[in-house]
């Protein structure tokens, strides 16, 4: 636990004034807000909690402060128990969420992984809680760490853009009032209230980048007014984010489209048509619809598609974030859908129970089958191809019909609700595939599916 001497800060508190000034930018809020506060015990997250707690005190409202425990420090369990003893003393409902218990498994890059985790936990803490509104501290070094990390990345403007002050995550409003705030004000802040606060040592392991960047800035004392430039420069690449999305919209309406079965079809002559900087983004946002992924593909990978797809190079199929880019050009059309090694497992599911299945179908099923009978729900495959084939002589195209999402009891097809399949076995269960993607085409009106037959 750290805390810095009073005659050592340098830089003055947040008053609560101010704080209310940085959550204007986040409103429209509620009469009476819900909020959630993602509390890590660090300096920055406990100045945001305390400063939360007084902003929706004042107005009548409720927060919670979520503390999550990813076990991959045996001390991080400790940790939690010490944020859950501060909020106590001080009168804020706190819970702690532990991400071996989740099902939002760590795989892959831990750093990466462990953010996802840790976003899946706390929004679906929030919607199962009613609460629309998740503070996080991120401040100023942060975002100007991120510039700086994705200029490393060779990011395009979507990542250079960094982070904005709202957002939206797994259908949560994601706010962060403290960018414009240099973390020397928000230990100051913590310290005013007399609270202490953990330091994590992962933070100083310099085998991530981020935290190499964050050492250099350190080491050399990079100046508030270069982290100040930084996040000047990610406000106006957000502007040129936004401009460009807004300008993308008529382009998008005759190059791509996108089909309720969570499939879409590129059509390249419009496309190779707009703006290489226009084209490029119709790619990225397809492909964060169709494989859910929150993050857009990396801009070297982009270009190379593009150049494939404008030089005629792909011939039969290509794998790109998740997809599969089939060329069909006796259809004079790229068909896009779900590369069947990158989608999600399988998925127990009890009745009336719904989820969230490939980070893009809104999945459930209802029956009388008992309260202890459950169903796995996972790609139809080639398997459940083949059982269909006499039931249903007429079906989508093979690529479409693998990644349907299919119920099964056992080694049982029950239902492919996107192609109206049920088994007569099971009359009296109803099952529903509702194609949700956490990013849809575009944020205007056109981005509604479309639902032609194909």
């Amino acid at each position: 636990m750290v805390a810095i001497p009073e005659s050592k800060l340098k830089s003055p508190p947040l008053a609560p004034s101010e704080f209310d000034a940085l959550m204007e930018p986040s409103g429209p809020f509620e009469q009476k807000p819900a909020l959630a506060v993602a509390t890590s015990g660090g300096a920055d997250s406990m100045a945001l909690t305390l400063l939360a707690h007084d902003w929706v005190q004042k107005r009548q409202g409720h927060m919670v402060a979520l503390t999550i425990d990813h076990g991959l420090r045996p001390e991080s369990a400790q940790e939690a128990l010490t944020v859950h003893g501060w909020c106590k003393k001080r009168g804020i409902e706190h819970y702690i969420l532990t991400v071996r218990d989740s099902g939002f498994g760590i795989q892959g890059g831990i750093q990466e992984a462990a953010r996802e985790a840790r976003y899946r936990l706390l929004t679906s803490w929030c919607k199962d809680h009613c609460i629309l509104h998740l503070l996080t501290a991120h401040h100023l070094g942060d975002q100007a760490e991120t510039l700086f990390f994705r200029l490393a990345r060779g990011s395009g403007i979507d990542g250079l853009a960094c982070m904005p002050v709202v957002s939206h995550r797994h259908g949560i409003r994601l706010l962060r009032p403290l960018l414009s705030i240099p973390k020397s004000r928000l230990e100051a802040t913590a310290q005013y209230f007399g609270q202490t606060w953990v330091e994590d040592p992962t933070n100083k392991k310099l085998h991530y980048t981020r935290n190499r960047i964050r050492n250099f800035m350190d080491k050399y004392r990079a100046p508030v007014a270069l982290m100040e430039q930084a996040a000047y420069l990610a406000e106006r690449f957000g502007n040129i984010r936004n401009l460009l999305e807004k300008n993308l919209a008529s382009g998008l309406t005759t190059s791509v489209s996108i089909f309720p079965e969570g499939y879409g079809v590129i059509h390249p002559e419009p496309l190779m048509k707009l703006p290489p900087d226009y084209a490029l983004r119709a790619l990225s946002n397809l492909a964060c619809t169709l494989n859910g992924d929150d993050y857009r593909p990396r801009t070297e990978k982009l270009q190379r598609l593009y150049e494939e797809m404008a030089a005629g190079s792909i011939k039969n199929r290509r794998t790109f974030s998740g997809l599969l880019f089939i060329h069909q050009p006796n259809k004079n059309r790229f068909l896009v859908c779900r590369e069947p090694k990158a989608m999600e497992g399988s998925l127990l599911l009890p009745p009336g129970m719904p989820a969230f299945w490939d980070r893009r179908f809104h999945v459930a099923w209802t029956g009388d089958r008992g309260a202890h009978e459950m169903l796995c729900v996972r790609a139809l495959g080639a398997d459940g191809i083949r059982m269909l084939k006499k039931a249903l002589p007429k079906t989508p195209e093979k690529p479409v019909m693998t990644a349907l999402p299919s119920f099964w009891r056992l080694e049982e097809l029950v239902a492919v609700p996107h192609i109206n399949y049920r088994n007569p076995a099971y009359g009296h269960v109803e099952c529903k595939a509702r194609f949700r993607p956490a990013k849809t085409l575009a944020d205007l009106a056109f981005s509604a599916m479309n639902t032609r037959q194909h």
